[in-house]
């Protein structure tokens, strides 16, 4: 037992004596940190009371369970009749710091992390500590590991040795069964701490795993199920760590898994074999039997029929064996659809019965439909920086009103599509009957940054920025920024400001001053000009905007070598033009979509008004939509898009270069040279632009890691040309490829690998690298 208790407390006195002393006095000697009027209320005995040595080892039982004293030693003294009792405590201090000494395998935040405890006062937030783990248990776990241990006062022996197992565990997952953990306090004023010291000890790693057994599903698939990895180069996985409790533990979901698909019976065991530090480990297989789902009923579902709350996920149920993950899905899916009614407090119950004699399962799921749900009360919590109201405003159910969660759900993806936040739930909170409360819940990023960084696309080239700017300007929801762009051949200078919710209706109000240079092959086009943009959500989903366009166009720097075209535009003009728009976005995340669509069309009209020599019609329509695969769950998202243009002049005037339509490159058929997938000047073999385009992409994008990076697969088809006549099968130019897509804190990153269907005067190479840093299209 970690604490010493010392009474020291003569017998033949307390025998004598105890009935009829009182005690005078209670004394409390060398205790540092814990208050001597806390100790005297554990304690619990008071002056002039009759002395009992029965409550003095009830005091020092009290004390013992508070964890805050070491050592506890009682003395008596006698004054006459009476008793002065003498408490000398050592108390332990109270922690404000963790400290890790000597690892060097896993650093202190990871060690934190993984462990589930805060190493400093205010440190972290529990969310933080749970973020990244999916599993239910696995979260409760850190939860209360995190309210079990939140530091700010004192640690007991008992938790010291909790954390001293922790990191073992942690270490021995990671491949170092032999590490040695040690702590020691540190007691300093206004500033305790312990300091745990690690030995890490030498590690052990994985050689080779075997399967034997396994005829119904591959390797891959069960290695998949793993945490427990062998040797491989392609993923530089070249030191694998070896843990046996990780491995038994990998063994256990193997064999949950297997029953979880309709092997009943299936047993699951392994080996291991060791040659110096390196582990072959054998894991055998008996599969069984498989069982099928003889049948499915539901009871006590009033609202919906039985076909719409099973029939289409039993017909994607292969082979009508038994599947967990299917049931489980049903589940999902009763939930989902009464929660979509105001029904949140619905249960399933699931009741299985097993005929082993003809390998079936028969399932039952009774519905409890409870009662509709109202929102009682909604909170706004973790908006430190912003308003209430610019989170209240984009909330699609209101106190009062039935609780849908289509609406709630959708309420979130608002929110989150603010770009201000990192994170944003919506919770739930039963309070008293069918009326809860709900807790919309923010983190918080840091939208005001200054940024000082770099950027590169095919047409710009590299470009060195800096940037000022206020997303959520003083927490508003408005938006301000400054930016200078330079490079070898862009400059972008530009000064904007919106205003959301202007005159408090769901209208965005944007102005902006801008001065761009862009310099291409044979010329540079310089745009100075100011734009008013006014815009307005008029349906869920669906936002319409107008605006103006000034600018001053100048062309400058034309080589000799340039088309005769591109010559024509030597000098300055004056553009007017007036903008439209009408957008339907349905996006669940706007950074990376995997569902919903967006369709934008865009109108502009250049007229000759206050100056403008421009002339000219341009429409634009695009359409994209996302799919993420439900079939077999594997996180896969399709994207399909498709793009047209049209520009045409009025007035006796001609389509400006820059107003033209440059199909080919890293935005529209990939494998091609910017401009090279559409007309290209007969004599320099220099793109020209088109009156017309039209594009048509598929990317197929895969979760490697997380969501930080991405697997592509894509293909774009498309042409700019000036006549219909020229939009032929023979005619489109087409490209293919691989590609990543890696979002790091920084910037995001596109990098495609893209052949071309067809080789193009001046473009003849038979792929070509795509590489976009900074942003995504």
């Amino acid at each position: 037992m970690w604490i010493l208790l010392k009474i020291v407390l003569p017998l033949f006195t307390l025998v004598s004596f105890s009935l009829a002393q009182v005690v005078r006095e209670i004394r409390v000697e060398e205790a540092r940190y814990v208050p001597e009027d806390v100790i005297l209320g554990l304690i619990n005995i008071r002056q002039g009371s009759l002395y009992s040595p029965d409550m003095v080892r009830e005091s020092i039982r009290r004390m013992y369970r508070t964890g805050f004293f070491d050592e506890v030693e009682v003395y008596e003294e006698r004054v006459g009749g009476d008793v002065v009792l003498v408490y000398r405590v050592k108390d332990l201090p109270v922690i404000y710091k963790i400290e890790f000494v000597g690892n060097r395998k896993i650093k202190s935040d990871e060690l934190e992390r993984k462990i589930g405890i805060e190493t400093e006062v205010g440190k972290i937030e529990p969310e933080e500590l749970i973020k990244g783990f999916t599993s239910a248990p696995a979260v409760e776990e850190r939860l209360e590991i995190q309210r079990r241990l939140r530091l700010g006062r004192v640690l007991t022996r008992e938790e010291l040795e909790f954390i001293k197992r922790r990191i073992v565990e942690a270490y021995m997952k990671e491949g170092y069964p032999n590490v040695q953990v040690s702590y020691e306090l540190v007691p300093k004023k206004g500033a305790s701490k312990v300091v745990y010291k690690i030995v890490e000890g030498e590690p052990e790693y994985v050689r080779s795993i075997n399967f034997t057994g396994n005829r119904t599903f591959s390797r891959g698939k069960l290695l998949g199920l793993m945490e427990t990895k062998p040797v491989s180069l392609l993923s530089l996985r070249l030191k694998p760590p070896f843990s046996e409790d990780v491995l038994r533990e990998d063994v256990r979901k193997i064999r949950d898994f297997y029953r979880s698909e309709g092997f009943l019976e299936a047993e699951v065991d392994y080996s291991i074999r060791k040659e110096g530090d390196r582990y072959e480990i054998n894991i055998k297989i008996q599969e069984g039997p498989r069982y099928k789902l003889s049948d499915l009923r539901i009871e006590g579902n009033t609202l919906y029929a039985y076909s719409e709350l099973v029939e289409e996920l039993l017909r994607k149920n292969r082979g009508g064996y038994y599947r967990k993950e299917v049931i489980d899905r049903i589940k999902e899916n009763i939930r989902r659809k009464y929660s979509e009614i105001g029904f949140l407090g619905v249960l399933v119950e699931e009741k299985e019965a097993v005929d082993r004699e003809n390998k079936k399962v028969s399932v039952s799921l009774k519905v409890d439909e409870g009662e509709p749900v109202y929102v009682n009360r909604i909170e706004v919590q973790g908006n430190y920086e912003t308003r209430d109201y610019v989170i209240r405003r984009e909330l699609r159910f209101q106190e009062g009103e039935l609780a849908n969660q289509r609406e709630i759900n959708r309420s979130r993806t608002r929110i989150f599509n603010l770009g201000y936040y990192q994170d944003v739930s919506i919770d739930p909170f039963p309070t008293f009957g069918n009326n809860w409360d709900f807790s919309a819940r923010v983190r918080e990023r840091f939208t005001g940054q200054f940024s000082i960084g770099l950027g590169y696309n095919q047409v710009t080239g590299v470009s060195g920025f800096v940037s000022l700017r206020k997303g959520n300007f003083l927490g508003t929801g408005d938006i301000a920024g400054i930016s200078i762009s330079y490079g070898s051949k862009y400059r972008d200078n530009s000064l904007s400001y919106t205003r959301k919710w202007f005159l408090n209706q769901p209208i965005d109000l944007t102005g902006s001053v801008y001065d761009r240079r862009i310099e291409y092959t044979t010329y540079t086009v310089e745009r100075t000009g100011v734009d008013f943009i006014f815009s307005r959500e008029f349906a869920e989903f669906w936002r319409a905007s107008a605006g103006i366009s000034l600018q001053r166009v100048r062309y400058k720097d034309i080589s000799p070598d340039a088309s005769a075209l591109i010559k024509e535009e030597a000098g300055t003009r004056q553009s007017r033009k007036f903008i439209f728009g009408l957008t339907r976005d349905t996006r669940d995340n706007y950074l990376f979509p995997s569902s919903g669509s967006l369709t934008e069309l865009g109108y502009s009209v250049a007229v000759p008004v206050l100056g403008g020599s421009e002339r000219f019609n341009k429409i634009t329509l695009s359409h994209q939509t996302f799919f993420k695969d439900s079939w077999l769950d594997t996180g896969l998202i399709l994207s399909l898009k498709g793009s047209f243009g049209f520009v045409e002049p009025y007035g006796g005037k001609r389509v400006p270069l820059d107003e033209r339509f440059f199909v080919g490159g890293d935005f529209t058929v990939r494998g091609y040279k910017y401009g090279y997938a559409g007309p290209l000047d007969p004599n320099t073999q220099d793109p020209i632009g088109a009156k017309r385009q039209l594009i048509l992409s598929a990317e197929a994008n895969y979760p490697i890691y997380k969501n930080i990076l991405y697997g592509a697969l894509f293909y774009d088809t498309g042409l700019g040309f000036n006549d219909w006549s020229e939009l032929k099968t023979q005619n489109l130019k087409g490209g293919f490829g691989v590609g990543i897509r890696f979002v790091t804190p920084i910037a995001p990153i596109k990098l495609d690998w893209a052949f071309k269907t067809k080789k193009v005067p001046g473009d003849t190479s038979r792929s070509r690298i795509h590489f976009v840093l900074g942003f995504f299209f």
